[in-house]
């Protein structure tokens, strides 16, 4: 899942000014539900149901005229609600844990760490990927520690077309920490709708995907109903970013997710670099959801980030610095780090990112982030989840519009989207440059160059026995 630069060419979106159009009709929102997205107000403790484990499978939307700004405010809340239930207590299963509740015991194992990577599924010689629920580690990383602990890519350029899960789009630069001056890494994970319609089609190799005629369509959320109550929850696709905790370099652990992970860093010819595998404590500081529903079939884009990612943010205690800025700094904003890009190299503080958001969160979604970080402050005061805010989320104003019709993205809103540590280098605001999920994923495609609907995924693929 990234939200990547328009290459130019390519067609531009409508304005900010698009009309949308009526979604679906509503008829199954709880009380609880439209509560949720009626209140405006911070409150102590959520209305009943609104921090669950259910992972929404579409937004609820409610009853009040269908502008812009009430529209986006459902989207909001279905991208709250769908981060609560992703960072939901997991069992060893990896299904989210019933007797428990987000925060409350601390912090841990969460239900998105089981879903699959794509390195998992794309295998270099296209055979069929492994089962859901084992886990293939690369073999620098199999004897540092426990099976089950992430692996985190390296973050260097991309060598070639095809997005890969270490680094930013198209290759912008890595993003480093103003803290230790290591590169933050990143990974891509798919539910299990996602890897079944993979799997069951043969998308995994490129033979699969040439012999598939049919238009891809993954699987679209639909909320159950009492004449659908398997209704599927269609298929999501995330992207994380991660930094390294170093609490001797000033930074606050209760601030942070963490987990215990491989920091793997591949070969590379440039700069030379031999792959190499260490097991570090990192914090999630970036997260990106893509979720295909019946509302949204150009997918729902949601992305979150650390409080402290471009600024300090609420209740920090005194000395707090924010992950990837600092007012001392001469470096200029929003650059890359100067080549070459070594993934193992710790870069000196005039050198490490100055990111600062261009587009800024709107008051809005400011207003809904302080009452979900209240709630979820009021489970536990030392709840780590509560230091984690909403920037947006993107969604099709259009959304019946045809994957071959004049506007196949469906008019986007808002125009642009960008998270600070996932498309930290195009920001902004202009149509073919800046970043907008659906307008650059609207271009994405299988190797044999059919539209994949809306994921890059499908153009990792390899030939049977090896090879692009």
């Amino acid at each position: 899942m990234i939200c990547m630069i328009i290459l130019s060419g390519l067609a531009c979106m409508g304005g900010g000014g698009c009309t949308p159009v009526q979604p679906p009709a509503n008829t199954n929102a709880t009380p609880a539900a439209t509560a949720t997205a009626n209140n405006t107000s911070a409150a102590p403790t959520p209305p009943p149901g609104t921090l669950g484990p259910a992972i929404p499978h579409d937004a609820n939307f409610s009853d009040n005229p269908q502008t812009l700004a009430a529209i986006q405010h459902d989207f909001d809340a279905f991208s709250w609600q769908s981060f609560v239930a992703l960072n939901w207590p997991a069992m060893p299963d990896g299904s989210a844990d019933p007797g428990k509740v987000i925060g409350a015991d601390g912090d841990g194992a969460v239900v998105w760490d089981g879903y699959k990577e794509p390195y998992e599924v794309f295998l270099p010689d296209g055979s069929t990927p492994t089962p859901w629920g084992q886990q293939q580690l690369p073999a620098q990383c199999r004897n540092l520690g426990p099976p089950g602990d992430k692996v985190l890519q390296m973050t260097q350029k991309v060598s070639d077309d095809v997005l890969d899960a270490s680094g930013q789009p198209f290759g912008t630069g890595p993003l480093v920490d103003q803290q230790n001056g290591r590169y933050v890494r990143y990974e891509i994970r798919i539910n299990h709708d996602t890897y079944d319609y993979i799997v069951q089609n043969t998308l995994y190799n490129k033979e699969g995907q040439q012999a598939f005629t049919q238009l891809i369509q993954f699987p679209k959320g639909t909320n159950p109903s009492s004449q659908a109550p398997d209704a599927p929850v269609g298929s999501i696709v995330i992207k994380a970013a991660w930094k390294v905790i170093d609490p001797a370099q000033g930074d606050i652990p209760g601030r942070f997710h963490k987990v215990q992970a491989y920091v793997y860093t591949r070969a590379s010819d440039n700069p030379p670099t031999p792959p190499s595998c260490e097991l570090k404590t990192v914090g999630l500081v970036g997260f990106h959801i893509a979720h295909k529903t019946a509302s949204a079939p150009q997918w729902v884009w949601s992305t979150f980030e650390q409080v402290d990612n471009v600024q300090v943010g609420h209740d920090a205690p005194p000395g707090t610095k924010a992950n990837f800025f600092d007012a001392a700094s001469t470096y200029p904003v929003n650059t890359p780090p100067p080549r070459p890009w070594n993934p193992n190299a710790v870069l000196p503080p005039d050198k490490r990112s100055q990111v600062k958001r261009v587009i800024p969160i709107d008051d809005a979604t400011k207003a809904l982030n302080a009452q979900w970080q209240a709630w979820l402050g009021g489970v536990n005061k030392d709840s780590v989840w509560q230091y984690y805010e909403l920037v947006s989320t993107q969604w099709p104003t259009q959304p019946n519009a045809s994957p071959t019709g004049p506007k196949p993205a469906g008019d986007p809103a808002p125009p642009f989207l960008a998270n600070a540590t996932l498309e930290t280098y195009i920001q902004g605001n202009t149509p073919n440059v800046s970043s907008s999920c659906i307008m650059c994923h609207n271009n994405a495609t299988t190797t044999n160059s059919k539209f994949s609907d809306f994921t890059y995924l499908l153009e990792r693929a390899h030939k049977k026995g090896g090879g692009k």
